[in-house]
């Protein structure tokens, strides 16, 4: 009985491990509702993506991207997809950052965006949702985790211009002062670090960083005040001062009001420019 016993569990293991390798190598459902998308190679359970979930890159599709992107959009995007004649970075594009599997990059293009051949209103979803895990591998190259980074030198703009910014038209000043909690700032980090800080802070959160704040006022109870958990178009959640998760459903008549630290620094990503960007990290340098 104890062999057989012992026999049993094997059995069971092995019927365990099978079925997570059936579910590694599933694939990943599409958030568009088209045919699932084929797992990226190596597969695993991360492949499983959810329809929130972070963008995985198929290495398959990725590459008839890159022959989309050759065709269509290289002379204004450029190589790297960085900028070119006249075209944006497209690794700091709000679409492309926003976007999953196409779902931002597909109805901008469908608007009827400028390429260099065929009409971009005509792209068919396979040959967008191509592009978009291209687009994904190149925001995936600049991120220090990927074989491809290279660190590239960042002062190469102009300190005074950087200072005049950030007291005149970037209003940095309104929350942050050289002699405050920016002193030193400059001795303290690379300039690779200070750029990435001013520009996406929000990240350093539970290293320092601040929380959301948000205020949830149903129709028929007393306001509820709390560090944000998530949010989206359906639900609400926070955590108020006792730790306790409070979770409200966005129906009629609730009233939710976000204090977010970082809301400017958001809003900045709208209209700096390259040279704004290079410009303030040679100033903070200066500040040692």
């Amino acid at each position: 009985m104890r062999k057989f016993g012992k026999n049993c569990a094997l059995a069971t293991g092995m019927l365990a491990l099978t079925a997570t390798l059936s579910l590694a190598q599933a694939p990943v459902a599409s958030p568009t509702g088209k045919p699932p998308r084929k797992a990226p190679t190596g597969g695993g359970l991360l492949a499983q993506a959810g329809s929130a979930d972070k963008h995985i890159v198929d290495a398959d599709a990725a590459e008839r991207g890159k022959k989309t992107y050759i065709q269509e959009c290289i002379t204004c995007h450029g190589p790297t997809a960085r900028g070119g004649q006249g075209g944006s970075d497209l690794v700091r594009s709000l679409v492309v950052l926003h976007d999953r599997y196409g779902s931002e990059i597909g109805p901008f293009l469908k608007k009827g965006h400028q390429t260099q051949g065929s009409p971009a209103a005509r792209f068919s979803q396979d040959k967008i949702e191509d592009l978009a895990d291209f687009l994904h591998l190149k925001v995936g190259d600049t991120l220090r985790t990927s074989p491809l980074f290279r660190s590239q030198n960042v002062l190469i703009g102009d300190a005074k211009a950087g200072q005049a910014w950030f007291n005149g038209e970037g209003k940095c000043s309104q929350c942050h002062s050289p002699a405050g909690n920016l002193k030193g700032v400059g001795g303290k980090y690379e300039a690779i670090d200070l750029q990435q800080r001013f520009l996406f802070p929000k990240p350093n959160f539970g290293r320092g960083g601040k929380p959301t704040v948000v205020t949830v006022t149903p129709a028929t109870a007393p306001a509820v005040t709390g560090n944000l958990v998530q949010m989206d178009d359906f639900n609400v959640s926070l955590r108020d001062a006792d730790g306790e998760y409070r979770s409200f459903a966005r129906v009629a008549g609730l009233k939710v009001k976000v204090d977010d630290p970082y809301a400017a620094h958001i809003e900045l990503l709208d209209r700096i420019t390259d040279k704004n960007m290079h410009d303030i990290t040679a100033y903070l340098e200066t500040l040692k």
